[in-house]
Order: C-alpha cells, then sequence, then structure tokens
C-alpha cells in the first residue's frame, strides 16, 4: 500500500510539474511579445528625437506588426510620417489613432492632424482636426492659434480662387470678342476683295465688249489708240532728231567767209 500511494503521489507531481510547464510555454512567449514591442516603441522615440525619422517608422512598423492596432504605436508611426512629409499616410495613421485611443492621444492626434493637413494645404480640413482638438481641451492656445491660421489660409486660397475664375472669364470674354472682330475683319476683308474682282471682272467686261465693238466697226480699241500715239510720238522726236543732226552738219561743213 505504501508503495502504491508512493507512486500515486508521484504520478500527481508528475501531472502538477508537466502543467507548469506548458503554462511557461505559454506565457513567456506573450511575456516576450510585450517586452519587445516596448523595447521597439522606445527605440523608435529614440531615434524620433534624434531627427532619424526613416529609422524611427520602421521601428514603428516593427512594432504595429507585433501589435495591430495599437494606438500610441499608431499616434508614433503617423508623427515619423509626418516629418518625411509623408503627409497622406501620416493623416491615415493619426486617424486609426484617434479611433481607439483615450483622449491624451485623440487631444493630440487631432492636433498633429492639423498640422499634417495645414502643410498639406488641405486647409479646410485642417481648421476641422483643429476645432476637433479644441473640443478635447479648450484651453489649448496652439490649436486656437493654428486654427486662425488655417482658417486664414483657407479665406486667401478661396479668394484666389475667385480670382482665377474672374480672369479665365475675361479671357474668355475677349477671345470671344477677339474672334468676332477677326470674323468681321475677315468679312470686310472679303467684301473688299469681292469688289476688287468685281471691278476687275467688269473692266475686263467693258474691254472685251470695247474690242468687240471694235472688231465690228473695224477700228480699234482704246488701249490700241494710246500705243499707237505713243508710237506716233516718238516717231515725230525721232524725225525732229534727225532734222536737227542734219543741220548741225550743214553748219559744221559751211566755209568761213
Amino acid at each position: 500500500m505504501v508503495e502504491t500511494a508512493y507512486k500515486t503521489e508521484s504520478k500527481i507531481a508528475f501531472v502538477r510539474n508537466a502543467a507548469l510547464f506548458l503554462l511557461t510555454l505559454v506565457l513567456v512567449p506573450q511575456l516576450s511579445v510585450s517586452e519587445s514591442l516596448a523595447s521597439k516603441n522606445k527605440k523608435g522615440n529614440r531615434l524620433f528625437e534624434q531627427g532619424r525619422y526613416e529609422d524611427a517608422e520602421k521601428s514603428y512598423l516593427s512594432a504595429q506588426v507585433d501589435s495591430p492596432g495599437k494606438p500610441e504605436i499608431l499616434y508614433n508611426l503617423g508623427n515619423s510620417l509626418v516629418k518625411q512629409k509623408k503627409y497622406r499616410e501620416g493623416v491615415q495613421a493619426l486617424g486609426q489613432s484617434i479611433n481607439g485611443g483615450g483622449k491624451d492621444i485623440k487631444e493630440k492626434a487631432w492636433y498633429n492632424k492639423g498640422n499634417a493637413l495645414f502643410s498639406g494645404g488641405n486647409y479646410r480640413e485642417s481648421a476641422d482636426a483643429f476645432i476637433q482638438a479644441l473640443k478635447l481641451n479648450p484651453g489649448d492656445r496652439d490649436a486656437k492659434h493654428n486654427l486662425e491660421l488655417a482658417l486664414l489660409k483657407l479665406s486667401q486660397q478661396e479668394q484666389q480662387k475667385t480670382e482665377n475664375n474672374q480672369q479665365q472669364g475675361n479671357t474668355k470674354d475677349s477671345n470671344e470678342k477677339s474672334g468676332g472682330q477677326d470674323a468681321r475683319q475677315r468679312q470686310q476683308s472679303n467684301q473688299n476683295q469681292g469688289s476688287q474682282e468685281s471691278r476687275k471682272e467688269q473692266q475686263n467686261q467693258v474691254k472685251t465688249q470695247e474690242t468687240k465693238s471694235a472688231q465690228r466697226a473695224g477700228s480699234m480699241t482704246r488701249e490700241q489708240a494710246l500705243q499707237l500715239l505713243d508710237a506716233v510720238q516718238n516717231q515725230e522726236l525721232e524725225q525732229q532728231r534727225k532734222l536737227l543732226e542734219g543741220r548741225a552738219t550743214e553748219k559744221t561743213n559751211e566755209k568761213d567767209l
């Protein structure tokens, strides 16, 4: 009986030790993951403070893989992305941290999201983010100041857009007027050209009629008469020139008295 009892007690001890060993196998990886997560987050913070934002991003991403959706990690990741001017990705990460974070993380995430949107030129959304930050912390003077800047930039942006639309409208009107003037000028030019061609055609018709009339009457046209007149005048001038040359020769051949 003693041996049996002893054996029974030994079996119980063995089972207890085996259970503790299995529990250790389950708890140790969880403890290791937790330490790894905190270590990676601290490493990322250290790199962030050194200005090594890309390396910090890698460390936060590695921590994110170990514990997806952790608000603190998403908040730090978003800040490292914004510092690298990766505004779209940074805003997305900060927005995810807002969804699952506490009041402190939400307020800071809204504020940094507003800054990221402002840097990206999204002034309307930036103003909305600063308003959300002020709802959580009405005494935040930085958020109030940045909200005023975002509203000012938004006003300037809308004013510039209005001026550009007006300039485009004026340019369009000017082009339409210019096009109308060009059309009128082309029309006038075509009319002038048509008038010139019409006059030429009329002159040609008159000449043709004169030619036909002269042919019928056995006479010559006006142009032919002018040409003949020029020829006669030239012939007369030639005859006068020869006559004068002959007189000069005669005087030259006369003997002295």
